[in-house]
């Protein structure tokens, strides 16, 4: 948090970030979380509060639709643990329709996404990570891992369940498709 540029609360999180006072630059969304006493609060702060009411999307999508018109080059995103697993749910997929690099930082692992290309992470072997497809994807490379995949077409399931890093760097590709990766802390 401390070497972000920008930091955006969605709606009702002002509240945690207030209590544990982490300065915000913006809070965003359809402000229908917050208390009288919270709205009353933000007035007096130096911070910007956008009220969004487009109730066709969620408002972490709202913020990284923000994030995305602030220029942003990367996303961290945390606190969207507990409450509704519908609400939870909803985050990964605001995350895949993303153009921007995103993580979601959750207390057990980090959740991040590929679209039709490669990445490299770092990563201490004998870490787990699984790795999901959303939809049909083609072409799928896993290396550096106990299970591998090798260039091969493959569809939603739990075949990428609890993978095991063998290397210090795992590399995952994708020719098309969207897969969600989640590595463990």
């Amino acid at each position: 948090i401390d070497l972000s540029d920008n930091i955006i609360a969605c709606d009702g999180a002002i509240e945690k970030c207030l209590d544990r006072s982490i300065k915000v630059d913006y809070v965003i969304g359809d402000m229908d979380s917050l208390e009288r006493k919270t709205i009353e609060e933000l007035q007096l702060l130096d911070l910007e509060v956008i009220k969004i009411d487009d109730q066709n999307n969620n408002d972490l999508s709202k913020s990284i639709t923000f994030a995305s018109d602030l220029k942003a080059s990367r996303i961290d995103i945390i606190g969207v643990e507990g409450g509704s697993n519908q609400h939870q749910f909803a985050s990964y997929w605001s995350i895949l329709d993303c153009e921007i690099e995103s993580y979601i930082h959750l207390e057990d692992c980090i959740v991040s996404k590929i679209n039709s290309s490669k990445v490299v992470f770092s990563i201490e072997v004998g870490t787990t990570f699984s790795v999901f497809p959303i939809g049909s994807c083609k072409g799928v490379t896993i290396k550096g891992s106990k299970w591998i995949i090798d260039n091969q077409d493959i569809t939603p399931n739990s075949r990428g369940l609890h993978n095991v890093a063998t290397e210090k760097e795992i590399e995952i590709s994708c020719n098309e498709g969207q897969l969600l990766i989640f590595r463990s802390r």
